[in-house]
Protein backbone atom coordinates (compact mmCIF):
# COMPACT_ATOMS: atom_id res chain seq x y z
CA UNK A 1 0.00 0.00 0.00
CA UNK A 2 1.11 3.58 -0.83
CA UNK A 3 0.66 6.45 1.97
CA UNK A 4 -1.20 9.94 0.42
CA UNK A 5 2.06 12.56 0.20
CA UNK A 6 0.00 14.41 1.94
CA UNK A 7 0.93 12.87 5.25
CA UNK A 8 4.54 13.14 4.19
CA UNK A 9 7.14 15.66 4.55
CA UNK A 10 7.95 18.99 6.80
CA UNK A 11 5.32 20.65 8.62
CA UNK A 12 3.28 17.23 9.02
CA UNK A 13 2.22 17.34 12.31
CA UNK A 14 1.05 20.49 11.94
CA UNK A 15 -0.81 19.74 9.05
CA UNK A 16 -2.63 16.83 10.50
CA UNK A 17 -3.59 18.74 13.23
CA UNK A 18 -5.42 21.35 11.04
CA UNK A 19 -6.68 18.22 9.33
CA UNK A 20 -7.99 16.89 12.74
CA UNK A 21 -9.55 20.41 13.37
CA UNK A 22 -11.81 20.39 10.17
CA UNK A 23 -12.76 16.78 10.75
CA UNK A 24 -13.82 17.40 13.87
CA UNK A 25 -15.85 20.38 12.12
CA UNK A 26 -17.33 18.06 9.37
CA UNK A 27 -18.12 15.51 12.20
CA UNK A 28 -20.73 17.67 13.92
CA UNK A 29 -22.20 18.95 10.98
CA UNK A 30 -22.93 15.72 9.62
CA UNK A 31 -24.21 15.04 13.31
CA UNK A 32 -26.42 17.98 13.13
CA UNK A 33 -27.59 17.30 9.62
CA UNK A 34 -28.64 14.10 10.44
CA UNK A 35 -31.05 15.41 13.08
CA UNK A 36 -32.80 16.63 10.79
CA UNK A 37 -32.86 14.11 8.15
CA UNK A 38 -33.69 11.39 11.47
CA UNK A 39 -37.27 13.67 12.38
CA UNK A 40 -38.10 13.53 8.47
CA UNK A 41 -37.26 9.39 8.65
CA UNK A 42 -40.18 9.04 11.38
CA UNK A 43 -42.56 11.59 10.33
CA UNK A 44 -42.54 11.52 6.98
CA UNK A 45 -44.20 8.19 6.05
CA UNK A 46 -46.99 9.23 8.91
CA UNK A 47 -47.20 12.98 7.17
CA UNK A 48 -48.02 11.27 4.39
CA UNK A 49 -51.55 11.65 3.13
CA UNK A 50 -52.14 8.23 2.15
CA UNK A 51 -54.39 5.19 3.95
CA UNK A 52 -52.75 2.84 5.80
CA UNK A 53 -53.41 0.27 3.59
CA UNK A 54 -51.56 1.15 0.46
CA UNK A 55 -48.27 0.24 1.46
CA UNK A 56 -46.54 0.19 -1.87
CA UNK A 57 -48.15 3.79 -2.87
CA UNK A 58 -46.51 5.19 0.08
CA UNK A 59 -43.41 3.31 -0.39
CA UNK A 60 -43.14 4.73 -4.33
CA UNK A 61 -43.68 8.60 -3.10
CA UNK A 62 -41.10 8.08 -0.08
CA UNK A 63 -38.78 5.78 -2.67
CA UNK A 64 -39.10 9.46 -5.01
CA UNK A 65 -36.04 10.81 -2.62
CA UNK A 66 -33.88 8.31 -3.12
CA UNK A 67 -33.99 7.95 -7.15
CA UNK A 68 -33.31 12.10 -7.05
CA UNK A 69 -30.51 10.87 -5.52
CA UNK A 70 -29.32 8.67 -7.47
CA UNK A 71 -29.94 10.29 -10.46
CA UNK A 72 -27.58 13.78 -9.76
CA UNK A 73 -25.02 11.56 -7.64
CA UNK A 74 -22.69 11.12 -10.32
CA UNK A 75 -22.94 14.64 -11.90
CA UNK A 76 -22.92 16.21 -8.23
CA UNK A 77 -19.42 14.13 -7.64
CA UNK A 78 -17.89 15.07 -11.18
CA UNK A 79 -18.52 19.23 -9.86
CA UNK A 80 -17.05 18.48 -6.47
CA UNK A 81 -13.47 17.35 -8.13
CA UNK A 82 -13.63 20.33 -10.55
CA UNK A 83 -15.25 22.89 -8.45
CA UNK A 84 -14.43 22.66 -4.39
CA UNK A 85 -16.17 20.47 -1.81
CA UNK A 86 -17.63 23.23 0.26
CA UNK A 87 -19.11 24.76 -1.35
CA UNK A 88 -21.59 22.11 -2.36
CA UNK A 89 -21.76 20.96 1.33
CA UNK A 90 -22.99 24.39 2.57
CA UNK A 91 -25.43 24.60 -0.66
CA UNK A 92 -27.17 21.23 -0.18
CA UNK A 93 -27.43 21.99 3.67
CA UNK A 94 -29.48 25.55 2.83
CA UNK A 95 -31.48 23.96 -0.04
CA UNK A 96 -32.27 20.69 2.45
CA UNK A 97 -33.45 23.57 4.97
CA UNK A 98 -35.63 25.27 2.26
CA UNK A 99 -37.56 22.24 1.08
CA UNK A 100 -38.22 21.14 4.72
CA UNK A 101 -40.00 24.71 5.26
CA UNK A 102 -42.33 23.63 1.95
CA UNK A 103 -43.14 20.14 3.14
CA UNK A 104 -44.32 21.90 6.76
CA UNK A 105 -46.66 24.46 5.17
CA UNK A 106 -48.80 21.80 3.02
CA UNK A 107 -49.48 18.19 3.37
CA UNK A 108 -50.99 18.17 -0.50
CA UNK A 109 -49.29 14.47 -2.08
CA UNK A 110 -47.68 16.12 -4.94
CA UNK A 111 -46.23 19.14 -3.22
CA UNK A 112 -44.82 17.25 -0.64
CA UNK A 113 -44.04 14.21 -2.90
CA UNK A 114 -41.94 17.20 -5.33
CA UNK A 115 -40.15 18.59 -2.51
CA UNK A 116 -39.06 15.30 -1.19
CA UNK A 117 -37.45 14.21 -4.28
CA UNK A 118 -35.55 17.97 -4.56
CA UNK A 119 -34.48 17.02 -1.20
CA UNK A 120 -32.22 13.87 -2.67
CA UNK A 121 -30.43 16.19 -5.12
CA UNK A 122 -29.75 18.12 -1.49
CA UNK A 123 -28.73 14.91 0.19
CA UNK A 124 -26.61 14.22 -2.58
CA UNK A 125 -24.54 17.02 -2.39
CA UNK A 126 -24.16 16.87 1.39
CA UNK A 127 -23.05 13.13 1.12
CA UNK A 128 -20.99 13.30 -1.82
CA UNK A 129 -19.22 16.42 -0.77
CA UNK A 130 -18.60 15.43 3.29
CA UNK A 131 -17.34 11.91 2.35
CA UNK A 132 -14.83 13.68 -0.19
CA UNK A 133 -13.23 15.50 1.94
CA UNK A 134 -12.79 13.25 4.65
CA UNK A 135 -11.43 11.49 1.76
CA UNK A 136 -8.99 14.27 1.61
CA UNK A 137 -8.47 14.47 5.06
CA UNK A 138 -7.29 10.72 5.56
CA UNK A 139 -4.72 8.12 5.01
CA UNK A 140 -4.69 4.69 3.89
CA UNK A 141 -3.35 3.93 7.15
CA UNK A 142 -6.08 6.18 8.99
CA UNK A 143 -8.84 6.35 6.43
CA UNK A 144 -11.11 3.16 7.93
CA UNK A 145 -10.98 5.35 11.43
CA UNK A 146 -12.18 8.48 9.54
CA UNK A 147 -14.83 6.70 7.58
CA UNK A 148 -16.15 5.25 11.28
CA UNK A 149 -16.08 8.78 12.61
CA UNK A 150 -18.41 10.07 9.63
CA UNK A 151 -20.80 6.92 10.47
CA UNK A 152 -20.79 7.80 14.05
CA UNK A 153 -21.61 11.59 13.62
CA UNK A 154 -23.80 9.97 10.88
CA UNK A 155 -25.92 7.64 13.17
CA UNK A 156 -25.48 9.58 16.47
CA UNK A 157 -27.41 12.21 14.23
CA UNK A 158 -30.05 9.87 12.77
CA UNK A 159 -30.52 8.44 16.79
CA UNK A 160 -31.27 11.68 17.83
CA UNK A 161 -33.14 12.78 14.95
CA UNK A 162 -35.85 9.36 15.18
CA UNK A 163 -35.87 10.60 19.54
CA UNK A 164 -37.15 14.06 18.33
CA UNK A 165 -39.11 12.41 15.42
CA UNK A 166 -41.13 10.33 18.21
CA UNK A 167 -41.42 12.80 20.06
CA UNK A 168 -42.68 15.63 17.59
CA UNK A 169 -45.57 12.64 16.69
CA UNK A 170 -46.64 13.12 19.99
CA UNK A 171 -46.05 16.71 20.76
CA UNK A 172 -47.18 18.09 16.85
CA UNK A 173 -49.99 15.39 16.67
CA UNK A 174 -52.60 17.73 15.35
CA UNK A 175 -49.95 19.56 12.58
CA UNK A 176 -47.43 17.30 11.77
CA UNK A 177 -46.50 19.99 9.23
CA UNK A 178 -45.01 22.28 12.46
CA UNK A 179 -42.74 19.23 13.19
CA UNK A 180 -40.89 19.70 9.10
CA UNK A 181 -40.67 24.01 9.92
CA UNK A 182 -38.35 22.97 13.19
CA UNK A 183 -36.20 20.89 10.92
CA UNK A 184 -36.01 23.15 8.64
CA UNK A 185 -34.53 25.69 11.54
CA UNK A 186 -32.33 22.84 12.39
CA UNK A 187 -30.88 22.75 9.14
CA UNK A 188 -30.68 26.09 8.42
CA UNK A 189 -28.78 27.29 11.33
CA UNK A 190 -26.32 23.84 10.18
CA UNK A 191 -25.81 25.82 6.74
CA UNK A 192 -24.77 29.00 8.29
CA UNK A 193 -22.55 27.70 11.09
CA UNK A 194 -20.95 25.43 8.39
CA UNK A 195 -20.50 28.17 6.18
CA UNK A 196 -18.42 30.42 8.52
CA UNK A 197 -16.27 28.22 9.87
CA UNK A 198 -15.35 25.16 7.53
CA UNK A 199 -12.83 25.45 5.71
CA UNK A 200 -12.22 23.45 2.18
CA UNK A 201 -10.06 21.14 2.58
CA UNK A 202 -6.37 20.80 0.11
CA UNK A 203 -7.02 18.46 -2.65
CA UNK A 204 -6.36 17.70 -6.57
CA UNK A 205 -8.36 19.77 -9.46
CA UNK A 206 -9.02 18.58 -12.85
CA UNK A 207 -9.99 19.69 -15.96
CA UNK A 208 -13.53 19.23 -17.25
CA UNK A 209 -13.89 15.17 -18.27
CA UNK A 210 -16.90 13.58 -19.75
CA UNK A 211 -18.53 10.77 -16.75
CA UNK A 212 -17.35 7.72 -18.71
CA UNK A 213 -13.75 9.27 -18.62
CA UNK A 214 -14.06 9.66 -15.00
CA UNK A 215 -15.66 6.15 -14.04
CA UNK A 216 -13.94 4.48 -16.43
CA UNK A 217 -10.77 4.08 -14.25
CA UNK A 218 -12.31 2.39 -11.52
CA UNK A 219 -10.90 -0.30 -10.88
CA UNK A 220 -11.99 -4.10 -10.86
CA UNK A 221 -11.93 -4.31 -7.14
CA UNK A 222 -14.21 -1.12 -6.73
CA UNK A 223 -16.84 -2.71 -9.34
CA UNK A 224 -16.91 -5.74 -6.92
CA UNK A 225 -17.99 -4.39 -4.22
CA UNK A 226 -20.47 -3.34 -5.50
CA UNK A 227 -22.94 -6.17 -5.17
CA UNK A 228 -22.52 -5.60 -1.67
CA UNK A 229 -22.32 -1.84 -1.03
CA UNK A 230 -25.80 -2.27 -3.22
CA UNK A 231 -27.31 -5.31 -1.06
CA UNK A 232 -26.61 -3.24 2.54
CA UNK A 233 -28.52 -0.09 1.13
CA UNK A 234 -31.27 -1.98 -0.05
CA UNK A 235 -31.45 -3.17 3.41
CA UNK A 236 -31.43 -0.21 4.56
CA UNK A 237 -34.26 0.97 2.77
CA UNK A 238 -36.19 -1.94 4.17
CA UNK A 239 -35.40 -0.37 7.51
CA UNK A 240 -36.30 3.43 6.64
CA UNK A 241 -39.78 1.59 5.59
CA UNK A 242 -40.36 0.19 9.08
CA UNK A 243 -42.29 3.08 10.88
CA UNK A 244 -44.47 2.51 8.20
CA UNK A 245 -44.27 -1.16 9.14
CA UNK A 246 -45.34 -0.36 12.26
CA UNK A 247 -48.10 2.17 11.77
CA UNK A 248 -50.12 -0.78 9.75
CA UNK A 249 -49.53 -3.11 12.82
CA UNK A 250 -50.88 -0.36 14.33
CA UNK A 251 -48.35 0.81 16.46
CA UNK A 252 -48.56 4.68 16.28
CA UNK A 253 -47.21 5.57 19.08
CA UNK A 254 -43.30 4.32 19.48
CA UNK A 255 -42.13 6.52 22.46
CA UNK A 256 -41.29 3.48 24.58
CA UNK A 257 -38.67 2.62 21.48
CA UNK A 258 -37.50 5.24 20.73
CA UNK A 259 -34.16 5.28 23.47
CA UNK A 260 -33.56 1.55 22.58
CA UNK A 261 -33.24 2.65 18.61
CA UNK A 262 -30.93 5.80 19.58
CA UNK A 263 -28.85 3.66 21.93
CA UNK A 264 -28.66 1.23 19.22
CA UNK A 265 -27.57 3.69 16.54
CA UNK A 266 -24.92 5.14 18.95
CA UNK A 267 -23.95 1.35 19.64
CA UNK A 268 -23.82 1.04 15.45
CA UNK A 269 -21.62 4.19 15.15
CA UNK A 270 -19.51 3.51 17.93
CA UNK A 271 -18.78 -0.38 15.97
CA UNK A 272 -17.86 1.76 12.76
CA UNK A 273 -15.38 3.93 14.40
CA UNK A 274 -14.24 0.44 16.14
CA UNK A 275 -14.23 -1.66 12.98
CA UNK A 276 -13.13 1.03 10.57
CA UNK A 277 -9.76 1.16 12.82
CA UNK A 278 -10.12 -2.37 12.68
CA UNK A 279 -10.11 -2.57 8.90
CA UNK A 280 -6.87 -0.33 8.92
CA UNK A 281 -5.30 -3.18 10.57
CA UNK A 282 -6.40 -6.11 9.36
CA UNK A 283 -7.58 -5.16 5.94
CA UNK A 284 -10.70 -4.04 4.02
CA UNK A 285 -12.16 -7.09 2.93
CA UNK A 286 -11.64 -9.11 5.80
CA UNK A 287 -13.69 -6.69 7.90
CA UNK A 288 -16.38 -6.50 5.42
CA UNK A 289 -16.59 -10.03 5.87
CA UNK A 290 -17.11 -10.32 9.64
CA UNK A 291 -19.69 -7.09 9.11
CA UNK A 292 -22.16 -9.29 6.40
CA UNK A 293 -22.04 -12.09 8.99
CA UNK A 294 -23.48 -10.11 11.58
CA UNK A 295 -26.07 -8.17 9.12
CA UNK A 296 -27.15 -11.23 8.07
CA UNK A 297 -27.51 -12.81 11.44
CA UNK A 298 -29.24 -10.07 12.48
CA UNK A 299 -32.01 -9.85 9.79
CA UNK A 300 -32.78 -13.16 10.74
CA UNK A 301 -33.58 -12.63 13.82
CA UNK A 302 -35.38 -8.63 13.83
CA UNK A 303 -39.18 -10.64 12.92
CA UNK A 304 -38.61 -11.85 16.49
CA UNK A 305 -37.24 -8.97 18.11
CA UNK A 306 -39.18 -6.21 15.77
CA UNK A 307 -42.79 -7.24 16.97
CA UNK A 308 -42.55 -7.14 20.74
CA UNK A 309 -39.95 -4.02 20.83
CA UNK A 310 -42.57 -2.17 19.29
CA UNK A 311 -45.37 -3.43 21.84
CA UNK A 312 -43.41 -2.50 25.06
CA UNK A 313 -46.37 0.07 26.69
CA UNK A 314 -45.09 3.77 27.25
CA UNK A 315 -43.67 4.31 30.75
CA UNK A 316 -42.73 -0.12 30.82
CA UNK A 317 -39.21 -0.36 33.14
CA UNK A 318 -36.78 -1.61 31.53
CA UNK A 319 -36.29 -4.84 33.46
CA UNK A 320 -40.02 -5.27 32.02
CA UNK A 321 -39.23 -4.71 28.46
CA UNK A 322 -36.25 -6.37 28.45
CA UNK A 323 -38.97 -9.67 29.90
CA UNK A 324 -41.41 -9.00 26.84
CA UNK A 325 -38.37 -8.95 24.52
CA UNK A 326 -36.73 -12.31 25.63
CA UNK A 327 -33.19 -13.32 25.83
CA UNK A 328 -32.87 -12.83 21.95
CA UNK A 329 -32.58 -8.90 22.06
CA UNK A 330 -28.91 -9.83 23.28
CA UNK A 331 -28.16 -11.88 20.14
CA UNK A 332 -29.82 -9.15 17.93
CA UNK A 333 -27.90 -6.49 19.09
CA UNK A 334 -24.55 -8.85 19.51
CA UNK A 335 -25.25 -9.28 15.51
CA UNK A 336 -26.40 -5.36 14.96
CA UNK A 337 -23.00 -4.11 16.30
CA UNK A 338 -21.18 -6.89 14.14
CA UNK A 339 -23.21 -5.54 11.41
CA UNK A 340 -21.71 -1.98 12.22
CA UNK A 341 -18.41 -3.45 10.39
CA UNK A 342 -19.90 -3.01 6.69
CA UNK A 343 -20.17 0.88 6.02
CA UNK A 344 -16.53 1.81 7.38
CA UNK A 345 -14.65 -0.64 5.63
CA UNK A 346 -16.92 -0.14 2.63
CA UNK A 347 -16.49 3.52 2.52
CA UNK A 348 -12.67 3.15 3.02
CA UNK A 349 -11.94 0.26 0.40
CA UNK A 350 -13.45 3.21 -2.09
CA UNK A 351 -11.46 6.01 -0.91
CA UNK A 352 -8.41 3.56 -1.17
CA UNK A 353 -9.08 2.72 -4.67
CA UNK A 354 -9.82 6.28 -5.75
CA UNK A 355 -7.86 8.79 -7.51
CA UNK A 356 -7.55 11.74 -5.79
CA UNK A 357 -8.26 13.87 -8.40
CA UNK A 358 -11.28 11.59 -9.23
CA UNK A 359 -12.02 11.14 -5.31
CA UNK A 360 -15.63 13.55 -5.80
CA UNK A 361 -16.74 11.14 -8.80
CA UNK A 362 -15.85 7.61 -7.11
CA UNK A 363 -18.02 9.28 -3.83
CA UNK A 364 -21.02 10.06 -6.43
CA UNK A 365 -20.98 6.32 -7.58
CA UNK A 366 -21.28 5.50 -3.68
CA UNK A 367 -24.03 7.91 -3.00
CA UNK A 368 -25.70 6.41 -6.72
CA UNK A 369 -25.42 3.18 -4.90
CA UNK A 370 -26.84 4.19 -1.86
CA UNK A 371 -29.62 5.87 -3.78
CA UNK A 372 -30.63 3.01 -6.06
CA UNK A 373 -30.57 0.67 -2.70
CA UNK A 374 -32.50 2.44 -0.90
CA UNK A 375 -35.07 3.07 -3.64
CA UNK A 376 -35.16 -0.74 -4.28
CA UNK A 377 -35.21 -1.31 -0.34
CA UNK A 378 -38.37 0.47 -0.26
CA UNK A 379 -40.33 -0.76 -2.32
CA UNK A 380 -39.70 -4.28 -2.45
CA UNK A 381 -40.13 -3.72 1.77
CA UNK A 382 -43.75 -2.23 0.59
CA UNK A 383 -44.89 -5.26 -1.76
CA UNK A 384 -43.54 -7.41 0.66
CA UNK A 385 -45.02 -6.31 3.22
CA UNK A 386 -48.79 -5.88 1.49
CA UNK A 387 -47.91 -9.92 -0.03
CA UNK A 388 -46.42 -11.50 3.37
CA UNK A 389 -46.30 -8.95 6.23
CA UNK A 390 -43.68 -8.63 8.49
CA UNK A 391 -41.73 -12.17 8.22
CA UNK A 392 -41.76 -11.74 4.55
CA UNK A 393 -40.15 -7.98 4.54
CA UNK A 394 -37.24 -9.10 6.81
CA UNK A 395 -36.88 -12.66 5.62
CA UNK A 396 -36.67 -11.30 2.03
CA UNK A 397 -33.95 -9.06 2.90
CA UNK A 398 -32.16 -11.61 4.54
CA UNK A 399 -31.90 -13.31 1.13
CA UNK A 400 -30.72 -10.48 -0.90
CA UNK A 401 -28.12 -8.93 1.60
CA UNK A 402 -27.02 -13.11 1.10
CA UNK A 403 -27.03 -13.37 -2.43
CA UNK A 404 -25.47 -10.34 -3.30
CA UNK A 405 -22.85 -9.97 -1.11
CA UNK A 406 -21.46 -14.25 -2.22
CA UNK A 407 -21.46 -12.53 -5.64
CA UNK A 408 -19.11 -9.53 -4.02
CA UNK A 409 -16.61 -12.44 -2.32
CA UNK A 410 -16.81 -14.04 -5.49
CA UNK A 411 -15.19 -11.14 -7.57
CA UNK A 412 -13.16 -10.12 -5.44
CA UNK A 413 -11.73 -13.74 -4.74
CA UNK A 414 -11.41 -14.10 -8.77
CA UNK A 415 -9.72 -10.46 -8.74
CA UNK A 416 -7.10 -12.15 -6.51
CA UNK A 417 -6.60 -15.27 -8.58
CA UNK A 418 -6.26 -12.94 -11.84
CA UNK A 419 -3.58 -10.44 -9.79
CA UNK A 420 -1.73 -14.14 -8.87
CA UNK A 421 -1.72 -15.32 -12.13
CA UNK A 422 -0.69 -12.30 -13.18
CA UNK A 423 2.33 -12.05 -11.10
CA UNK A 424 3.81 -15.37 -12.05
CA UNK A 425 3.63 -14.52 -15.93
CA UNK A 426 5.90 -11.48 -15.11
CA UNK A 427 8.02 -13.28 -12.78
CA UNK A 428 8.56 -16.11 -14.96
CA UNK A 429 11.21 -14.70 -17.62
CA UNK A 430 13.21 -12.98 -14.98
CA UNK A 431 13.92 -16.33 -13.10
CA UNK A 432 14.75 -17.82 -16.49
CA UNK A 433 17.20 -15.09 -16.82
Amino acid sequence: MTVDPQAQGPGASSGWLAKLGTLSILYLAVFLTRIGFGVILVLFPLYLPIPKTQSALAAVVTAIYPIVEGVSALPVGAYVDRKGRRKVFVAGLGLIAILSLIIGLSNNLVLVGGAHGFEGLAAAMVTVASLTMITDLTVVTNRGVGMGGFDLANLGGYGVGIVLGVAFSSIFAADLGASFLVVSAILGVSAVAVFLILREPAHVAHERRSLKEMYSSLTSDVAAILPVWFALTVVLGFYIFLPRLAARMGKTDLSQAALPILLGLVLLGAGALLFGRLSDKIGRTETMALGALGEIGFLLVLPEVFGPLISIPPGTSWIDSYNTVGPIIIVAGSLFFLGSALVPSILAFIGDKAAKEFRGSAMGLYSLMLSAGIAAGLLLAGIADDLGGVQAVFYSAAIIFSGLSLTSGYLLYRNKQFENSASIVSEAPNSSG
